[in-house]
């Protein structure tokens, strides 16, 4: 994308917010930080990086998100939509700047003027010889998915591996659908078919069913599938992550397949962790 398009994209953003900030749910919202290669001034980034943050402590947010979420809908659709709609182009993340471990660049603050938001727009220099910023605690498992995945988290599960109390593997899900009648009426009773719970829960059984693995020993995002003895365990954008350690050591977990970033679209990756040494891994917290 060119530069100037970029430019065009963040600058309506900014002027829809000013518009709409005294509206539910922007209303909420705090600042906004630009980041990624259109911060660092890269005369043709592949797209805009934003970050939004707002208080999720407020009570009507929170209720329409846990709604959203066990409907498959996105959880900040509501902050998206007035902001971007269908516009492509910007890549938005949300309350990310307490654990990035990249530089964030100001633009918006509520209670400035549309005005000084695009000034510090335009005050962003173009450097012909930017490029992609290099990252701490990276492996081959984690390319692509750096943004999704907070730097502590990365360093945590790559010092269990070189401990040898984990072993890490990236997997590519693809999009199948499950032959086991059992396994699709309990997706579709879970999950709003087309959304993005349902297509990453429905990779995950699809890829277990594929490895012979029965339903009934899935735990699947917070959830037995059927049975009461679940040694296989997923999750998705890192909600139930921290609980890996005690589920694969207290559990006699074989594995925990958890997908970075569920998506409509695109592919969908998954981090597989097995477990090498319970006694140390139940001492971990991630």
């Amino acid at each position: 994308m060119k530069r100037q398009r970029a430019a065009l994209l963040v600058e309506q953003f900014l002027e829809r917010l000013d518009q709409l900030q005294e509206e539910w749910p922007l209303r909420l919202v705090t600042e906004v930080y630009v980041f990624g290669s259109f911060a660092r001034g890269a005369p043709e980034p592949a797209d805009v990086d934003l970050d939004i943050e707002f208080d999720g402590t407020d009570w009507q947010f929170a209720s329409e998100r846990a709604q959203a979420l066990s409907a498959g809908r996105d959880p900040h659709g509501d902050l998206r939509r007035p902001l971007v709609g269908r516009t492509r182009g910007c890549q938005l993340v949300y309350n990310m700047r307490a654990r990035a471990d990249f530089d964030l660049t100001l633009l918006w603050r509520r209670g400035d003027d549309l005005s000084v938001a695009l000034e510090r727009l335009r005050g962003i220099a173009v450097v012909p010889t930017a490029v992609r910023a290099p990252r701490d605690a990276m492996s081959p498992e984690f390319e692509g998915l750096d943004r999704w995945l907070p730097r502590p988290v990365r360093e945590q599960l790559l010092e269990a591996v070189a401990m040898r109390v984990i072993e890490l593997e990236r997997v590519a899900l693809e999009d199948h659908v499950v032959d086991s009648p059992e396994s699709a009426s309990y997706l579709r009773e879970r999950w709003q078919p087309g959304g993005v719970s349902f297509r990453a829960g429905q990779a995950v059984l699809a890829h277990y069913e594929q490895q012979g693995v029965d339903s009934r020993s899935i735990h699947l995002h917070g959830q037995d599938v059927r049975g009461e003895v679940t040694p296989y365990f997923a999750g998705f954008g890192l909600r139930y992550l921290s609980s890996a350690p005690r589920c694969l050591a207290d559990y006699d977990g074989v594995e925990w397949l958890e997908v970075v970033r569920p998506t409509l679209r695109g592919e969908l990756t998954a981090l597989r962790i097995r477990p090498l040494d319970r006694t140390r891994l139940r001492k971990l917290r991630w």
